[in-house]
């Protein structure tokens, strides 16, 4: 996958583009929602034999533009929402840096410079998607500005259980420690990847306490005990994590690991959050090991 760094309109003209496919969105997480737009602008690029790029943003909108409610940490940090997209067997990547510059862009300019401009021949958004200044430009403005220049496929709203599919959804179900139920929205267990900076055995011979700590901008479930999965070279391990503060940096967790005696320090993983155990952490998630069930 090519990776397209756009942080001005001078880096924007420098771009050498294609004729493209191209997905665009902020994709946080990259849910079932999001994976359908993604899915679709593949299969139009593989019909019409083109590019198939995606478009996203950083940072959120919300950090640049006044709103009730700032997002400041991510469901998927843009390390990891570009593996995603990397799997999805997207071919070309931009990333387009969303400042006060580009936040005050007319829609028209928007258009212009960056779907025309990057040639590309077919969009492909979210029925709620909005672009330029203020959000004026929409999917029904788009379609209208794109005759004759690119088509336009719409993606419907995706629900579950009438309620619509959405970042700030998997946020809410986060806040509230309901991570059992995030793979309805997110077609998978919510996971976060973090380095192991010790690991000592626990009360048990198979059993190791471990601490690790995230670097990047994840938007971490509520504090508490959780049954989680740690995925280790293509391997699944069970196990506990103890979340204790969210708002400290680095975050720090204390989890119990069934039998992992092959990870060692300074080792990347991935946690898979399965269910939510106690709603309050605890001195030592090992405390729990002997009398839960894993």
């Amino acid at each position: 996958m090519e990776v397209v760094y756009i942080n001005n309109s001078k880096v924007l003209a420098e771009c050498k583009p294609e004729p493209c496919v191209m997905a665009v969105g902020f994709f946080d997480g990259v849910h079932l929602g999001h994976k359908k737009i993604i899915e679709k602008a593949k299969e139009i690029a593989q019909v019409k034999k083109l590019t198939f790029a995606v478009m996203t943003f950083f940072p959120h909108p919300s950090q640049v533009i006044e709103t009730d409610r700032k997002v400041i940490s991510y469901l998927s940090p843009l390390p990891s929402k570009m593996e995603i997209f990397s799997q999805l067997g997207v071919e070309k990547l931009y990333i387009v840096k969303f400042d006060k510059n580009f936040s005050e862009l007319s829609d028209q300019d928007f258009v212009n410079q960056y779907l025309k401009g990057l040639m590309c021949k077919h969009v492909v958004a979210g029925f709620d998607f909005t672009y330029g200044f203020k959000g004026k430009g929409n999917m029904e403005k788009l379609k209208n500005v794109g005759t004759g220049f690119f088509d336009v496929t719409t993606i419907p709203k995706i629900q579950y259980k009438q309620e619509k599919i959405s970042s700030s959804m998997i946020r809410k179900l986060l806040e509230s420690g309901l991570v059992s139920e995030i793979p309805h929205y997110l077609g998978d267990y919510y996971r976060v990847s973090c380095l192991v900076k010790s690991m000592e055995r626990g009360d048990a011979d198979n059993n190791f306490i471990f601490k690790a700590q995230i670097d990047q901008d994840y938007f971490l479930p509520k504090p508490g005990i959780y049954k989680i999965q740690i995925k280790f070279n293509e391997t699944f391990y069970n196990g506990l994590c103890n979340i204790t503060n969210k708002t400290l940096k680095p975050y720090l967790f204390d989890g119990v690991i069934d039998g992992l005696d092959r990870i060692a320090e300074k080792n990347n993983v991935q946690l898979r959050f399965i269910e939510q155990l106690l709603d309050q952490p605890v001195a030592a998630a090992y405390d729990l090991f002997s009398r839960t069930v894993i």
